[in-house]
């Protein structure tokens, strides 16, 4: 919706379906916002999208191609493992993303045909590297692997004297409880190969006692101070953002320094876990005070009646006129029958919300008479996520100048959201070949992400259709050698196979995933869809094959003029029932049915 004021109302999420982990920059080159998003086993992987207002996203590309995939050692990746976290930064004036490659099995990546010089290189650098480029567009250069990196969750950061640091989460070495994570940095050398310079310095291990999984650190330079944001609680129902920072108006480096040498003079000393390396985390001193009003975004103190879950991982961006803007993850979760039940099926996604930041508008003394005013304006203070409203917006009011730029940025809540005429959705990212993945293990399937909530998908003649989840949770759709319908269910490796009887002469098969239902469906395609631009699965066909095979997969139909040939239970294919961190996606390939199963 524009109102009078040249306003509109966009809802979020703003990345739909399985958009999970969003880094992003203000890139003034081009004069727009770049996000980067977790791909796990997804080949091409690591998508960029590029916006102007929030509303309308263009996908520029994507970071990692097929010949990159292999040298990443996708086809030996486990079930939600492969492309974790990355984090897009510029340094140097060239695009940079920095990322880790989780779940390698390396007996199936070599038996897969991947170099034993890349598996070894990633077990060195536990599967942690760099990649860079001149233009988003690529090509992308690299992996370059960074040798003695530990963990996952890479961060990329260039302070004001030039220094690069790289800082990442490990399981703390001598852990106080479970799932305690220490978060380390160490300068970087882009100039040598991206190889890690000097000593590993464990600078953080969780907001407060039985903190668990502090994870996803972003350090970030804002005047003097130097600020770290990391997730906590684990990418799920307790999930949270934390905020945390330092003084170093001379740099990061130094204030690391003047640390370590103030303790030396106290006669102070933090012992360090391993031989080598640094610590600025003690008992009693720490190099990095944390917000006193952490978390500064979760949704986990709502409870089970609120159906946007596992709030965080998120990324600052600043934008020239709109300010500061937070990206992060969450999940849109469906009911279930039983109170507090819970289920999702669209992985995680991404959200935006603006940022103010504040000071404490006193200063109170223990001591005398009053609070006093603070004088110090050159303090940012801290961030307020979606202030006045305290939680991910259900919508965005984005306000653009003449030019389509962002020129303010509004939290929307339900109630507001609910009354606007209009609600405008992100453009839908579907259009061309380029949007299609594939997906390790699945030969010859071309997948989109299934983005909505209600999601139905239609597969044509001579086609066989699946809704995956993971290698042991998926639905197969397609005709058999005598004409009959069929559905095979597969709920942790466990095979079952439903008859659905027979297609009329033209029609198509498909699904409809719907609240905790999946309904099987046939109905005529609808001739606008055909040439309307639907989102649609392909091949590498040429001629008349090729311009069947692009009209083989339309999803957003409207489910209401098919025919219901069966359902079943979909709880199988929830993140919560199968485990992992994916969410499900929809494909096709010309295979027939009988001959794949």
């Amino acid at each position: 919706m524009t109102d009078a004021q040249g306003v509109r109302i966009v809802s979020n999420p703003v990345m739909r379906g399985m958009y999970p982990d969003p880094s992003w920059i203000w890139d003034d080159s081009r004069e727009e916002i770049v996000l980067v998003n977790s791909s796990f086993e997804l080949v091409p992987g690591l998508p960029i999208h590029v916006t102007r207002d929030l509303a309308t996203w263009t996908h520029a590309g994507d970071a990692v191609d097929g010949a990159m995939a292999r040298r990443l050692l996708i086809d030996g990746v486990e079930d939600s493992g492969g492309l974790y976290a990355p984090t897009v930064r510029r340094i140097g004036g060239r695009y940079v993303i920095v990322c880790t490659v989780a779940r390698v099995n390396e007996g199936q990546a070599l038996a897969a045909g991947c170099a034993m010089e890349d598996i070894e290189a990633c077990r060195a650098a536990q599967g942690n590297f760099v990649i860079v480029a001149d233009t988003l567009e690529g090509p992308w250069q690299g992996p370059y692997w960074v040798a003695g990196a530990e963990g996952i969750d890479p961060d990329i950061f260039e302070d004001s004297d030039g220094t690069v640091w790289w800082t990442q989460t490990r399981p703390a070495l001598n852990p106080q409880w479970e799932g305690q994570t220490e978060i380390w940095t160490q300068p970087i050398d882009p100039a040598s190969g991206w190889s890690l310079q000097g000593r590993k310095t464990v600078i953080w291990r969780g907001y407060g006692v039985g903190a668990v999984w502090a994870e996803g650190p972003h350090l970030y330079r804002i005047g003097d101070w130097v600020y770290l944001m990391t997730a906590e609680g684990g990418t799920s129902f307790e999930h949270s953002e934390m905020m945390m920072r330092t003084y170093a108006p001379n740099g990061f480096a130094a204030a690391l320094a003047d640390f370590e040498q103030g303790l030396v003079s106290r006669e102070v000393l933090i012992e360090p876990a391993r031989e080598g390396e640094g610590c600025v985390v003690g008992p009693f001193d720490r190099l990095f005070e944390g917000f006193k009003k952490n978390p500064i975004l979760t949704h986990r103190h709502l409870g089970n009646g609120e159906l946007i879950q596992c709030v965080g991982h998120a990324d600052l961006l600043c934008h020239p006129k709109a300010g500061w803007l937070l990206a992060c993850l969450g999940v849109r979760e469906v009911p279930g029958n039983e109170a507090g039940e819970l289920f999702s099926y669209l992985g995680r996604e991404t959200f935006v919300a603006p940022v103010r930041w504040e000071r404490n508008p006193v200063s109170w003394k223990l001591e005398g008479s009053g609070p006093t005013k603070q004088d110090d304006t050159t303090d940012p203070g801290w961030p307020v996520v979606a202030p006045g409203l305290g939680r991910l917006p259900h919508a965005l009011a984005v306000e653009t100048d003449g030019h389509g730029g962002l020129r303010s940025v509004r939290a929307v809540g339900i109630a507001a959201a609910a009354t606007a005429a209009e609600i405008v959705h992100p453009e839908p990212i579907w259009m061309g070949d380029n949007r299609l993945v594939e997906v390790r293990g699945r030969d010859d399937y071309r997948f989109v992400r299934v983005d909505a909530l209600d999601y139905a998908v239609l597969a044509g003649p001579g086609r066989t259709l699946m809704l995956h989840q993971d290698s042991a949770h998926d639905v197969t759709m397609g005709v058999d050698a005598i004409g009959g319908l069929m559905v095979r269910v597969v709920d942790r490796g466990k095979t079952h196979v439903l008859d659905c009887g027979t297609l009329a002469p033209g029609e198509w098969f498909g699904l409809r995933l719907h609240g905790n239902r999946l309904t099987f469906l046939a109905c005529l395609p609808p001739v606008d869809g055909l040439e309307s631009g639907h989102e649609h699965a392909s091949s590498a066909a040429e001629g008349e094959e090729h311009e069947r095979a692009e009209l083989a997969l339309l999803t957003h139909i409207d489910a209401s003029a098919a025919r219901i040939l069966g359902e079943c239970d979909a709880r199988f294919l929830s993140t919560e029932w199968a485990g992992g961190f994916v969410g499900c996606l929809a494909g096709s390939r010309t295979i027939p049915f009988n001959e794949y199963c």
